[in-house]
């Protein structure tokens, strides 16, 4: 398996993992061309797993803040093909980003309906910092995780 950065020619079926990975979500529930072009203009660097030639999964890495002396960083839109769950490929993304960012905090933010995601950036070291009420959708929780590299 290969992490590297996304590529115009990767989008395509990166959609499509995020898509069946995240269905109610605002953006990835909008056609495939949709989300193509949402990602084709996202800011930060999306990052891309891939094998024999097939993307398998993918995350966003975001520098939000950044001086001499203090840097914030979001990952979002983490997500791993199916049929390659519980291959460590998503635990391989997250150690990337978190390499690509070397020092400074890092948030996640994650609904509470996403109970394994919740346990799998636990499981990384990420704890829970505050909530949002109706951030994603009305009456729904998200949670906001954070983990500081040093």
């Amino acid at each position: 398996m290969e992490i590297r950065t996304a590529k115009q020619e990767d989008l395509n079926e990166l959609a499509k993992i995020y898509k069946d990975t995240f269905k109610t979500h605002n953006i990835f529930s909008k056609s495939e061309e949709e989300i193509v072009k949402y990602l084709e203009n996202i800011e930060g660097e999306l990052l891309i797993a891939v094998e024999d030639n097939q993307v398998i999964g993918g995350i966003l890495v975001k520098i939000d803040y950044s001086t001499e002396d203090h840097k914030r960083s979001r990952l979002k839109h983490i997500a791993v093909k199916k049929e390659f769950q519980d291959k460590r490929i998503g635990s391989a993304l997250l150690k990337t980003a978190e390499n690509m960012i070397i020092t400074g905090k890092i948030e996640i933010h994650v609904s509470e309906l996403e109970k394994e995601s919740l346990k799998f950036y636990k499981f990384h070291g990420y704890k829970v910092e505050g909530e949002l009420k109706s951030h994603y959708r009305p009456n729904e929780k998200c949670y906001i995780l954070g983990k500081v590299l040093e």
